[in-house]
């Protein structure tokens, strides 16, 4: 497969386009009117390649909302599969290539700008000040890096295997303890093989 480019924010855009994103909400509108599917100043890699256009980040857009089919979001069980199908939404519609799922700015604006109402389902602002969470929205560059698209995309990478055949399946948290580690991440074997003994297991707790 030929690998389109993803455009990308730096830390001062994303700064920027999140501040825009918590005013935008806290005058009450809606957040479909800040998906763009035009770069918007983003500038993918000069030298990886072709860059996705106007008409097939759109394209992406439309593929990932069809495959998460409006899933809900709220229980810790709806918050799991939400994470899960949207893993395996990005993997399938947009496939990163490796420096761009290896880049921060690629992360953010896919979450900024792209698919902010996809985030806001899972991440929303506080209820009074409007803030969102930028550990959630933008990741690395602007504090962890917990980007929920990225984080996501890579779970469905380590574990999508798992996942596929899995009756019980894995939360966030269970995730998180498995892929966060970095020593233990590297080894995507052992993962998976962690993986399916947590799912295996049948006791309390």
């Amino acid at each position: 497969m030929t690998h389109k480019l993803i455009p990308r924010y730096s830390t001062g855009q994303a700064a920027l386009r999140i501040e825009e994103i918590q005013n935008h909400l806290a005058d009450g509108r809606p957040i479909s009117e800040l998906v763009l599917t035009e770069p918007a100043g983003a500038v993918p890699n000069p030298t990886g390649g072709e860059a996705a256009s106007s008409g097939e980040l759109g394209t992406w857009r439309h593929g990932v909302l069809s495959l998460l089919h409006e899933l809900p979001t709220g229980s810790k069980s709806d918050n799991d599969i939400h994470g899960i199908q949207l893993g395996k939404a990005l993997s399938s519609v947009i496939d990163p290539s490796p420096s761009d799922a290896a880049s921060d700015g690629a992360w953010s604006f896919l979450a900024l700008s792209l698919f902010p109402d996809v985030v806001l389902a899972r991440w929303p602002a506080h209820p009074i000040t409007h803030e969102l969470s930028r550990d959630r929205w933008i990741g690395r560059q602007a504090g962890r890096d917990r980007n929920y698209l990225k984080l996501a995309w890579r779970r469905w990478q380590v574990l999508g295997p798992v996942m596929e055949a899995a009756t019980a399946k894995l939360g966030e948290d269970e995730f998180g303890a498995l892929l966060e580690r970095s020593a233990v991440a590297r080894n995507v074997r052992l993962v998976q093989v962690a993986a399916k003994e947590i799912i295996a297991f049948s006791d309390d707790g």
